[in-house]
């Protein structure tokens, strides 16, 4: 009888182990360049280290991802970087050289998971983590800047945005705000206003999100030009500066 229940402690104190060590992170949200994203599985966390599904770190990146069933092996070609990775094995390889990981790979609900600091930076990226949210930055987010608005309930709306696009460029404005509210995004040049696609209308997502793009034209006048965005009984103002393409 002692022994059963001395068992079944150890059993209770094994599962109390592994639920402190993986985290199931169903609060934890991943924003990639500015963007919330949804993975299947969720991210969790395992001896205090991220670990997101393979192919949407991958796929955010616009690179290839390949398995190796016989191996069990991960393959991950990005611009000229290639990593492999093996299931359970704590070994990487980052172009022919071998690297140790805190947690290896793993698969959850029949998906690989990797360890989301490493890989990312691996890859060029910047990876940060601040209240709940992982946050993964490109190169292209040094571009963009960010203005904060103080709205008519006194919260803070950050609205990120490239401050200054070249002729024949894309602009991008993006915030994440209340969320199904519709909004509209106006900017004036010298001639009148922009009518490219991709200005206009544009309604914030689930999550709050809502982004406009647009090209701007190679022969648009060079200077300051204002932006309005209106939406949810807001009125937002900032300047673009176009230049030129050369």
């Amino acid at each position: 009888m002692k022994k059963k229940i001395f068992a079944g402690l150890l059993i209770m104190a094994a599962l109390m182990v592994f639920n402190a060590a993986l985290v199931l992170a169903d609060d934890i949200r991943v924003q990639f360049d500015g963007v919330y994203v949804h993975t299947q599985p969720a991210p969790i966390i395992v001896e205090g280290r991220a670990m997101l599904p393979a192919r949407a770190i991958v796929e955010m990146l616009g690179g290839e991802i390949y398995w190796d069933d016989e191996l069990r092996q991960v393959l991950i070609n990005q611009g000229g970087t290639r990593i492999v990775l093996t299931i359970d094995r704590p070994t990487v390889y980052v172009n022919g050289a071998p690297q140790q990981l805190d947690v290896p790979p793993q698969i959850v609900e029949g998906r690989t998971l990797v360890p989301l600091r490493f890989v990312a930076e691996s890859l060029g990226l910047d990876v940060d983590f601040s209240e709940g949210t992982v946050f993964i930055t490109t190169a292209r987010m040094a571009m963009v800047t960010h203005e904060d608005f103080v709205l008519s309930d006194g919260s803070i709306l950050s609205v990120l945005y490239t401050p200054v696009v070249r002729r024949g460029s894309e602009a991008e404005v993006f915030f994440t705000g209340t969320p199904n509210v519709a909004w509209y995004l106006t900017i004036q040049y010298a001639t009148g206003y922009g009518t490219a696609a991709g200005l206009g209308h544009a309604l914030a997502d689930e999550e709050g999100f809502v982004k406009w793009a647009w090209r701007v034209g190679s022969n648009t006048t060079i200077g300051d030009w204002p932006v309005t965005i209106v939406g949810g009984g807001e009125r937002l103002h900032f300047y673009l500066s176009i230049v030129s393409a050369d």
